[in-house]
């Protein structure tokens, strides 16, 4: 029997704001069943089941990782669909209100699909100093600084003391790794998503292989949420060197978050 071909991937640099509300569907729609967002968000409404509000977040939080890292997408999912036919499965009914999507800027609810969401998803972060700054990162800077203060976005579903927890628990990784790698060189994978719809059809290791290529050799770092998933990071390379529980009071199942911190070496052993 012969190998699977791999799927080749190819992702763009995201530059521009009307962008955001396929990134952003398609990253609800990936990870509204993700371990972390029900542990932030517990006896909540599905993510993907946004209203308003949490979208003008996710929009926010985009447009905050557009400034201070990198966003990289796809083609739209009917683009994907007809690039690879016949592997995933290539349907998704969504219960996604129509009005949510429409709150997000630049996308009007009668000419609004599922097809038009991006196919996959990276949002990824340089190494300290490595981005440099434009006159479009300043504006964006300064907008959004306005922003915080005249309109601030929040998921108000979120307990704030796990959200605390996670962001204290992220930054003593960076730092512990930071140390032991070179501070220089490392990068930090946030996000990978495929949209449900293109799901099992070998886009995830494309995209992988595109992010290997994209840092050149260079150590990458990320946080699997989904114990399941720690396999597929290991297949390209990545080990495990931390298992991390955050707690919040008791030690019930429900109050424990678990995720593993886990490391690409790169081309060179730092």
């Amino acid at each position: 029997m012969s190998a699977k071909p791999l799927v080749k991937v190819d992702l763009f640099r995201v530059h521009k704001e009307y962008l955001i509300p396929a990134i952003a569907h398609t990253v609800h729609l990936a990870f509204s069943s993700d371990p972390l967002i029900q542990w932030l968000r517990p006896n909540a409404a599905p993510w993907a089941e946004q209203d308003t509000g949490r979208w003008s977040w996710q929009y926010r939080r985009i447009q905050r990782i557009m400034l201070e890292g990198e966003v990289f997408n796809t083609a739209n999912v009917k683009q994907m669909t007809e690039d690879h036919p016949g592997n995933g499965r290539n349907k998704l009914s969504t219960d996604i209100p129509i009005s949510a999507v429409a709150a997000l800027p630049g996308k009007q609810p009668e000419t609004y699909s599922h097809d038009d969401n991006a196919g996959a998803v990276v949002f990824l972060f340089p190494p300290p100093g490595r981005k440099p700054w434009s006159l479009s990162r300043i504006w964006l800077a300064c907008k959004l600084w306005l922003l915080d203060r005249l309109a601030p976005a929040y998921d108000s579903a979120a307990r704030d003391k796990r959200v605390q927890m996670l962001l204290d628990r992220h930054e003593a990784n960076s730092k512990l790794l930071e140390a032991r790698y070179s501070r220089r060189k490392l990068w930090y994978l946030e996000v990978l998503a495929v949209h449900p719809s293109l799901q099992s059809c070998g886009l995830g290791g494309g995209v992988m292989r595109w992010i290997l290529e994209h840092v050149h050799g260079d150590p990458l770092y990320l946080e699997c949420t989904r114990e399941e998933n720690v396999g597929f990071y290991e297949s390209f390379g990545f080990r495990v060197v931390e298992e991390v529980e955050l707690v919040e009071a008791s030690q019930t199942e429900e109050h424990v978050f678990k995720h593993w911190v886990m490391v690409h070496l790169g081309k060179s052993m730092l």
